[in-house]
């Protein structure tokens, strides 16, 4: 690959001072401050937005005795006040897009993803710069957001195979902090003194502990300026930091670990202390997992899953920068026995190395793991926040050393690391075996990597793409349209991305509301057969063929079709599109491959049963539904869809292919760098005369002035609940009120946590980690809705329902201010601007226009509006078409918690 004129003149210009240029690899380039704060530039010109990530090397690694949990805390607490900003988080909304923060063992990051411009990046420096140092962190800002990590914490306590993996782990680790959970316990939590966070932020958040990450489309010099005038004006501290000491004394026997919950189903899990990510056994470490875990080729799949001994089957390397772990799993189904899995899964992991590994696992395990890496460097976006995780590891640099360490990986390699690891010595399980002679592993801590990157370069940049307007007007100058002899409609928008990525979305639509009867469970099993097998290839040789062509391929269901999505680069975008066709065309309907989807699907929706979280959404979209359970629409609850689909035959699902599949009623869109006639002929000829037999006829979905009847579902030893209410209104999407509505429930809790909802239950309260609301309006039909959600410790549901329903009355009753609606139209619309800069979504949009026959006029008309309306027209079109009275509410909890009223 050839780099970019403009940006070879970027990386080969001098810095401008006071900056020092570190190194540069593969058009990543570092550079450091004299207060010690590393910067990286990923410059990428070919999608207009950009990406801020600031990442501080501290983590619950560094934690203190009573402090555990205190870096996520700390992280929660950087979105709230600065001394210069008083509300951090209505900044990150202005910037449109997406913002977060995470805490992991070794790193915190912050980052900011949003529409590129001097002032968006200009924005988000300022921002980075000043809450690294500057956090307001007082007694009043802890109180509510040590109750919103606390219901986090709770809604982890819900997840059986997290539970297991956290008691997993901290029985592994006798010393070390990588066995406690990032998150902390309930105690550190609520009672960890505001000085000791104070000391930890005043510790840890400075210019040398910090690396900052500028990736996407901006201006080098005038970024490197700005960061300058801003991290560079913050003192070099005089501090040494702490450095961590603690090592695990090596294991001297089996572990165990039992866990007891209601609901859920079986799981199990071993773990072993494996080197850290500097090492470098870490790459055939990482071979080892795809060997194991891979499906339909892994060994874990083939002993466990084929065998129906377990319904799911993987591992689960943590690589860290001190001696990390690796974990596998075995997911069962409600009732199998777990004695037979257990044996299978210790078989597989620890007799590893009775059945030799050939040089084509390896070669298919390497193609796999590279495929994703080469998937990572298209999107500059996602490297600069995956850096995060190498350079909290040692040096973000281990990205590039470990892709090329994974290349050199043997199949001796592979046998060696998993005869010094995998050992019973060295587990952790859900039982206690006594050993009379312990065969220990002596695990590698801290290496040193300075010898392994001195020489190490890199392998070339990645190809630059062209700038491109992603204003609506110039993407309908630059869409093509046309429509296939058989009614297929086709939008293919060409232009030069970063890689020569392209992004492909096509939706099939089959049957009529009479044709679709009683072919619910037929349809979703023939999706799920697409990828698992064609005639000609069985499902082994076609994930093959796909991990070869480094292609991401996706089949989902929707109410009335299925969709496609496709990533690849240009070059494998021929044969990539063969392998779509074929599979839909040809899938191999496989019996058995048949049996083991219905057994993940089951073992999933057995997991979900008992979870607050999926009862109550489920419980919520039935709430919401207009037709009964057995319309081809409706929504079927657990107790009624396990037993459909545990009935489902595959001979139906052969025969419902054979009878709905067909592209006369699909759309295709293609955005990306290809030749639109190349694409066009191709798609001619494998769609062009395909018909189904039935015929497609779209089920409208009508407005109905039908009352919304809520629920109460009592979910035992749960201690995270779920809160959620809707009704419904009759609107289009391109109704005069549409925009108003839109704007109105971004107000109310659609925006980043900026809405009433989420501010009186999250920042105000500190009830809820996650709460918001949504407003759905369909452009055919006139049925439209406006959900609210949240999720809270159960005890807590009558301050939860008080506060949803008066922030709602109030809205309805008072409206909004002028500086409510300023604040989320800047929000709205940078983040329509951003998602439109998305290949990937701006795929799935044109084909979702030629289904409606719409243009991108329709996205200046309404933005146009936004861009106009005012207060008063907000706050009508709320109070005209929403009723709080009119609301229907679900809850989901172990409510017997909750406290009688006093």
């Amino acid at each position: 690959m050839i780099l970019t004129s403009a940006l070879c003149v970027l990386v080969a210009a001098a810095p401008p001072k006071p900056f020092v240029e570190d190194v540069s690899v593969e058009g990543i380039t570092q550079y450091h401050l004299p207060n010690g704060l590393r910067v990286l530039t990923i410059p990428d010109t070919s999608k207009p937005s950009a990406t801020v990530n600031m990442t501080i090397l501290v983590g619950s690694r560094n934690e203190s005795y009573g402090e555990h949990g205190m870096a996520h805390l700390l992280e929660h607490l950087l979105f709230k006040e600065t001394k210069k900003f008083k509300d951090v988080k209505s900044l990150l909304t202005k910037l449109g897009g997406d913002a977060n923060g995470t805490t992991w063992f070794d790193r915190t990051n912050y980052f900011e993803s949003f529409p590129a411009s001097d002032a968006n990046v200009k924005t988000a420096i300022e921002i980075e710069a000043e809450r690294l140092v500057n956090t307001i962190i007082t007694r009043e800002k802890l109180a509510p957001e040590m109750t919103v990590v606390r219901n986090e914490f709770e809604r982890g306590e819900n997840d059986p195979r997290g539970v297991l993996s956290q008691r997993l782990i901290s029985s592994a680790f006798m010393w070390h902090n990588y066995g406690n959970d990032t998150i902390g316990p309930k105690s550190d939590i609520e009672l960890v003194p505001q000085e000791r966070i104070q000391n930890f932020y005043k510790t840890y958040y400075q210019p040398d502990n910090a690396l900052l990450i500028i990736a996407g489309k901006f201006d080098q010099d005038k970024t490197l300026k700005l960061i300058a005038d801003t991290f560079g004006k913050i003192p070099k501290p005089t501090r040494v930091l702490p450095k961590t000491y603690t090592e695990e004394p090596v294991q001297d026997g089996e572990r165990g670990v039992t866990v007891r919950r209601v609901g859920g189903v079986p799981v199990i899990a071993i773990g072993y202390h494996v080197a850290a990510t500097t090492d470098p056994d870490a790459a055939a470490l990482q071979v080892l997992d795809n060997i194991l875990s891979n499906p339909p080729a892994g060994r874990l799949y083939k002993d466990l899953v084929e065998t129906k001994k377990a319904a799911e089957a993987y591992c689960e390397p943590f690589l860290l920068k001190e001696a990390g772990y690796f974990t596998c799993y075995a997911m069962l189904r409600e009732k199998d026995a777990p004695g037979p899995a257990r044996d299978a899964l210790l078989n597989a992991v620890e007799k590893f190395t009775a059945k030799a590994v050939t040089d084509d696992d390896v070669s298919r395990a390497k193609t796999s793991v590279l495929k994703g890496y080469e998937l990572l460097l298209n999107s500059t976006d996602q490297v600069g926040i995956v850096l995060s995780e190498f350079a909290g590891a040692g040096d973000w640099r281990l990205l590039f050393l470990e892709r090329e360490n994974i290349k050199k990986v043997t199949a001796a390699d592979v046998m060696r690391v998993s005869a010094k690891y995998f050992k019973a010595s060295n587990r952790t399980l859900g039982e206690y075996v006594p050993t009379e002679k312990p065969d220990r592993v002596e695990v590698p801590q801290l290496v040193d990597i300075a010898p392994q990157l001195a020489a190490f370069k890199g392998g070339e940049a990645m190809s630059q793409g062209e700038v491109f307007d992603i204003s609506p007007k110039n993407i309908d100058s630059r869409v093509v349209k046309s429509t296939l002899p058989n009614g297929l409609k086709l939008a293919l928008l060409t232009k030069k991305t970063r890689g020569e990525t392209v992004h492909f979305h096509m939706d099939l639509r089959f049957g009529s509301e009479e044709s679709l009867k009683g072919q619910r469970f037929n349809a979703g099993g023939a999706q799920r057969m697409l990828q698992r097998g064609t005639k000609s290839k069985s499902r082994q040789q076609f994930q093959d063929a796909l991990d070869a062509l480094k292609a991401k391929v996706e089949f989902s269901q929707h109410p009335q079709g299925v969709s496609v999505s496709v990533e690849v680069r240009r070059p494998q975008l021929k044969e990539t599109l063969d392998l779509v066709a074929e599979a839909l065309k040809e899938p191999a309907f496989d019996a058995a491959e048949f049996e083991a989807a219905r057994r993940e699907l089951l073992s999933v929706l057995e997991q979900q049963k008992d979870d607050p979280n999926a009862i109550g959404s489920m419980s919520m979209q039935r709430m919401m539904s207009i037709f009964p359970e057995d319309h081809p629409l409706g929504v079927l609850m657990f107790d009624k869809l396990i037993p459909a689909i545990s009935a489902a035959k595959i001979e139906d699902v052969r025969a419902f292919h054979a009878r709905f599949y067909g592209a006369q009623n699909a759309e295709v869109a293609v955005v990306g760098d290809f030749d639109a006639k190349e694409v066009t002929d191709q798609l001619t000829k494998h769609f062009g005369s395909w018909t189904a037999k039935e015929k497609y006829v779209r089920i409208p979905t009508p407005f109905k002035a039908t009352e919304v009847k809520g629920s109460e579902t009592a979910t035992p030893d749960k201690s995270m609940a779920f809160f959620a209410g809707g009704t419904h209104f009759q609107m289009k999407d391109t109704d005069p009120d549409y925009p108003a509505m839109v704007m109105a429930d971004y107000m109310l809790g659609g925006g980043f946590l900026n809405g009433r909802i989420p501010q009186r239950l999250r920042e105000k309260d500190g009830l809820s980690y996650g709460a918001g609301t949504r407003v759905s309006v369909d452009s055919e039909d006139d049925s439209a809705s406006l959900v609210g959600y949240a999720i809270y410790n159960p005890t807590n549901l009558s301050k939860i329902e008080k506060g949803f329903k008066e922030e709602l009355d109030r809205a309805v009753a008072s409206g909004f201010t002028a500086d409510e609606l300023n604040l989320a139209r800047q929000g709205l619309l940078q983040e329509r601007e951003q998602q439109r800069a998305q290949d990937e979504v701006l795929a799935y949009v044109l084909t979702d226009y030629l289904n409606i026959n719409r243009t991108f006029a329709y996205d200046t008309t309404f933005e146009d509006k936004v861009k106009s309306l005012t207060p008063a027209e907000v706050s009508a079109a709320l109070k005209k078409y929403i009723d709080p009275k009119k609301f229907g509410y679900v809850k989901v909890g172990d409510f017997k918690k909750v406290a009688a009223p006093k």
